[in-house]
């Protein structure tokens, strides 16, 4: 089975405490913030794919954390951070990234590089990995580049639509029945199907409350 590692930004909540500690009553993850950015990592599993197994936990996280969701993060990386992940010295990344120790795929091509410093996003990285050097790489699944993109669109059409032009086979794309339930990666937790409309509700109540997130 697949268990997907997903991150999401979420606009920072007025007592990041409390909501700390009701996501790890819900959720197997983690709640971090950075550079004043509020993060939450879930690890999702039992879904067919990644874009759904991100709607779904998106979801989820509005319902049980009363917390706006406005993107996924890109986990980006440097070489030194790419060392620190997989346990390895610079000087082995730095050989892999230039082809010089493995022979194999070519290393992913950078994110970019401001003031010639070269970074990744650590998705990508991973799945090189786990083609490459399996026993480096993380067990859980990353969305790619186009995954991530398309549940961005996902997140600001459902955020700033009014809500009788949403789209009903979204919804059943993501409650539809399977072999297996979706479930978020914690076992313990039971998922209800309320969650559908109590995202609606809460949106729309916070759209109206907060008309300049919406306008445009």
């Amino acid at each position: 089975m697949t268990t997907y590692a997903l991150r999401f930004e979420v606009q920072t909540p007025c007592d990041m405490a409390a909501v700390e500690t009701n996501f790890y009553e819900h959720f197997d993850g983690t709640v971090a913030e950075a550079f004043g950015r509020a993060l939450i990592t879930v690890y999702v599993d039992g879904h067919d794919n990644g874009v759904s197994a991100a709607k779904h936990a998106a979801m989820e996280i509005q319902k049980r954390l009363d917390v706006i969701v406005c993107r996924m993060d890109r986990d980006l990386v440097d070489a030194s951070e790419i060392a620190r992940r997989i346990n390895r010295s610079r000087e082995n990344v730095r050989q892999l990234i230039n082809g010089e120790r493995h022979k194999g795929n070519a290393f992913p091509t950078p994110l970019g590089a401001p003031n010639g410093k070269k970074i990744w996003e650590w998705g990508i990285v991973n799945e090189w990995l786990r083609e490459n050097l399996p026993d480096a790489a993380d067990p859980e699944r990353y969305l790619s580049r186009d995954e991530t993109a398309e549940v961005d669109g996902w997140l600001v059409r459902w955020g700033t639509m009014p809500l009788d032009q949403h789209v009903r086979s979204e919804f059943f794309e993501i409650t539809a029945s399977q072999t297996r339930r979706p479930q978020p990666h914690n076992a313990t937790r039971r998922a209800s199907e309320s969650w559908v409309t109590s995202w609606n509700v809460s949106r729309r109540v916070q759209a109206e409350a907060l008309p300049s997130q919406t306008a445009g």
